[in-house]
């Protein structure tokens, strides 16, 4: 058996019996059920009933994937190599018969292996109980961007996998390739996206008065619902500039195009969205999946020459 395989089996048995695993399939599981049982509990007070009301539940577990997918990525990564460094099992590793590039495909094919069947057991169990709680019917289409969801979910996880096992490659300590895991996360998901937000108000100034009477706005240019066209113009203007920010992190493109896949039926200030075709939508969102696509490849390279050319000491 090629040796990268025999490494990948051992790396997946020590990880499918982890206490550590286990413990993030429980929390994805139960945010799932929270997200899943309050989202049902708006429809129904709320009356909402939608053909489609299966991908209005399953946007709920796109939300609940930004935040679980790192975690997951980061947790089976951040020791992969730190953590045998600390152990002092790295050098009894590659005194024997086996070169570097093993390792690490190793590790990565195991990763690959845990992040599939975590994401993918997970999501379908989640849509599962949404379809019996909410009693929809499914489409083929729906069933086309459910699949579709998952298979970017796990890129999307398996890129921060690739981030943290970079950082581990230079760490002797797993607590600290940990830290700098987590902090590259926090910084792509929550502070560059209030750093483009304060960037644009900088930039722009404050936001025009908003009125809510319908009869002025619509005498002024604005919509149906009251808002003015000047503050439409301004919101704008403010998400094109925070976009643009955002454009190098990987969580920004992977929640434009996972929320592009089950967008909702009623847009911002009650103006009405219709449910984008899946062709029409791959190629408005081609940056976005390629984004996703290639972000875990270029930190896989860069991983695979750090560690083959440092010397261990």
């Amino acid at each position: 058996m090629n040796k990268s395989l025999i490494i990948a089996r051992k790396e997946f048995t020590d990880g499918i019996t982890s206490k550590r695993f286990w413990a993030i399939v429980a929390l994805f599981f139960l945010l799932y059920v929270a997200t899943g049982f309050v989202t049902t509990s708006v429809f129904r007070i709320g009356g909402i009933t939608e053909s489609r009301g299966l991908l209005q539940m399953t946007s709920s577990v796109a939300s609940t994937m930004t935040l679980m997918a790192p975690i997951l990525g980061i947790a089976l990564a951040f020791d992969a190599i730190s953590g045998e460094r600390e152990r002092g099992t790295l050098k009894v590793l590659l005194s024997r018969p086996i070169y570097r590039e093993h390792v690490v495909n190793g590790k990565i094919i195991s990763a690959l292996a845990l992040i599939g069947l975590t994401v993918t057991v997970s999501s379908l169990l989640s849509i599962s109980a949404s379809i019996l709680l909410q009693g929809t019917s499914i489409a083929l289409d729906d069933i086309v961007r459910i699949s579709l969801f998952i298979v970017l979910s796990i890129l999307f996880s398996f890129a921060y996998y690739s981030i943290s096992l970079f950082i581990s490659t230079f760490s002797s300590r797993s607590s600290h390739s940990l830290t700098i895991s987590l902090g590259v996360w926090i910084f792509f998901a929550f502070i560059l996206s209030l750093l483009g937000s304060l960037i644009a108000y900088t930039i722009l100034g404050p936001a025009p008065a908003m009125s809510f009477n319908p009869d002025f706005n619509r005498t002024q240019g604005g919509n149906a619902v009251g808002i003015s066209q000047a503050y439409l113009n301004y919101s704008r203007k403010v998400e094109e500039i925070s976009s643009t920010v955002q454009a190098v992190s990987i969580n920004y493109h992977y929640s434009s195009i996972a929320n592009s896949l089950f967008v909702t039926s009623v847009g911002p200030f009650g103006q009405q969205a219709q449910q984008i075709d899946l062709m029409s939508l791959l190629s408005s969102r081609w940056i976005d999946l390629l984004v996703v696509a290639v972000f875990p490849v270029i930190f896989l390279v860069a991983s695979y020459f750090a560690f083959t050319r440092r010397q261990e000491k």
